[in-house]
Parts: C-alpha cells; sequence; structure tokens
C-alpha cells in the first residue's frame, strides 16, 4: 500500500510529464517526439505486521437488557437513541427512548448530549 506521500510525488511527476509531452507535442511533430513515461524509483517503507486490533464492534461497549433495565430504574443520567427509521420507531420502541435515525446521527443532524450516557438501539 502506497502512502500518501508516495501517491502525491507519483502524481506529481505523471503531471509533470505529460505536461512536457503536451508542449513537445505543440513545437514537433509526432514522430519526432519520444518520451518514455516510468514511475519513479519509490523508497519502500516496511509495514509492520498488523497487531490484533479490534473490529469496530468491539470498540462500542455493550450492555444487556438487564443492565439497562436497572439504569432505567435508578433514574441513571441516560439517553436511550432508537437508530431506526422513524417509521419504525413510530410502530413501537423503548418507553422513554428518543428518535434519531442513524442516517440523522452520521449527516450530523442529530448531536448526542454531552453530559448523559448514550444508549443506542436498533432492534
Amino acid at each position: 500500500m502506497k502512502s500518501l506521500r508516495q501517491k502525491v510525488i507519483y502524481i506529481t511527476v505523471v503531471i509533470t510529464v505529460l505536461t512536457a509531452v503536451m508542449g513537445l507535442s505543440c513545437s514537433k511533430p509526432e514522430s519526432e517526439v519520444s518520451v518514455q513515461i516510468a514511475p519513479p524509483a519509490l523508497e519502500e517503507t516496511p509495514v509492520p505486521e498488523p497487531v490484533s486490533s479490534p473490529t469496530l464492534l468491539e470498540w462500542v461497549p455493550r450492555i444487556s437488557i438487564e443492565e439497562l433495565l436497572g439504569k432505567m430504574e435508578s433514574n441513571a443520567n441516560i439517553v436511550i437513541v432508537d437508530t431506526r427509521y422513524e417509521d419504525q420507531y413510530n410502530v413501537d420502541h423503548i418507553k422513554g427512548a428518543v428518535s434519531a435515525p442513524l442516517a440523522t446521527i452520521i449527516a450530523g443532524q442529530w448531536v448526542p448530549p454531552s453530559d448523559k450516557e448514550i444508549i443506542l438501539y436498533c432492534s
């Protein structure tokens, strides 16, 4: 996998060569122009072996239904967010939950309060 720096250098070289070729082709007939394009010699950077990194789901803490019920019964400082489509929320949802469809959250149209523990669910 090339680094961003390597990609930028390669693109810059290609643009420079193409610009030169276009300039030469305007001043000389095609039969006289001989251009060889070769990618620049890039220094190979060793890529470290991946350490078993957690998947996205492993980064997200999970709680059981019993833990959620305990938080609700103790009036913990939480916000329960139903991330399904609003029509699904309207059919049935956890009592006290707010509707914030995942697409709305991703678009930045709903921002969770910073002073509460946020509990998301989708089914």
